[in-house]
């Protein structure tokens, strides 16, 4: 059996910013696990009796659901298309967006996505035809920003939960994710990320249990998990190269630790994600 199975690069080529109506377009969604080289944002207006993934864990494919990713998360789908748009634009884009309540919505902790209303939804639409009105023509770059941007704020400023509060502890929070993003590999100790953010690591540990119900330790775990399971589904390295990357000595150590947090071994993962593969493409070859 091969289990170097590479997952593919979805690249957004040609263009900074792209928006698709996904009932008018045709725009397939059935797809295997495949990675994104872009930011995306994925709205359903009509549901469906499937699930999509995010990283490897299943989320509900429903009407009013938002979901947000960054680039090199993992996504798959497979079933009948909902209607709905796919927003997705490059990092130049997302780095112009500077506030951190809007940045903190594509960190791959919260993929459980933002539920909104039927009123929220008749503004998103005019925003989306907006920028949608915006491709077909100039497409100016600073044009559909400030329309991302509002559809952004729209989403945030409907969405109540803690996380999204846009206070001091929120700002740190962000902060903290793009931090992470940078140092995780290798900085597993919270008194460095809070002497970044100018406070002690007992305040950090307490805005965390206020934000998520979470430690940093479970955070930094968190992510470790989903770096390995991201490696290790693509299939290029060996469990070696992936340990001594992610900042383990040992491969032993690794693949227990892998065990602890996943209940399975590094190549039962593996194994698991190629069997998956190899199920999608006899589908797809059968319906031809």
């Amino acid at each position: 059996m091969n289990l170097k199975q590479e997952i593919p690069v979805a690249r957004l080529e040609n263009t900074f910013f792209r928006i698709i109506d996904i009932a008018d377009s045709g725009f397939e969604l059935a797809r295997d696990n495949h990675r994104h080289d872009f930011f995306e944002i994925l709205w359903f207006t009509s549901s469906t009796a499937t699930v999509h993934y995010i990283d490897f864990e299943p989320f509900p494919v429903e009407s009013g659901l938002i979901y947000f990713m960054a680039p090199g998360q993992v996504h798959a789908y497979e079933g009948v298309s909902p209607s709905g748009y796919v927003v997705v634009f490059t990092l130049e884009v997302f780095s112009r967006i500077m506030d951190p309540q809007l940045r903190v919505l594509f960190n791959p902790f919260m993929n459980s996505g933002v539920r909104i209303g039927e009123e929220e939804k008749a503004v998103l639409m005019q925003l989306a035809e907006l920028m949608a009105q915006e491709c077909r023509g100039n497409k100016d770059f600073f044009i559909l920003l400030y329309y991302l941007k509002a559809f952004l704020l729209h989403i945030a400023r409907v969405h109540h939960d803690a996380v999204f509060a846009f206070d001091k502890a929120g700002q740190r929070m962000s902060l903290l994710f793009e931090l992470l993003e940078g140092n995780f590999r290798r900085e597993r100790h919270a008194a460095f990320y809070a002497s970044a953010l100018g406070i002690t690591p007992k305040r950090l540990n307490e805005i965390l249990h206020e934000k998520f119900d979470l430690t940093l330790t479970r955070i930094l775990h968190t992510r470790l998990i989903l770096e390995a399971k991201r490696e290790i589904a693509y299939g290029r390295k060996s469990f070696k190269e992936i340990s001594f990357e992610l900042g383990f000595s040992d491969q032993a150590y690794f693949s227990r630790f892998f065990k602890v947090q996943t209940g399975m071994m590094p190549l039962e993962f593996r194994s698991r994600m190629f069997r998956l593969s190899e199920s999608g493409t006899a589908k797809k070859a059968s319906a031809v």
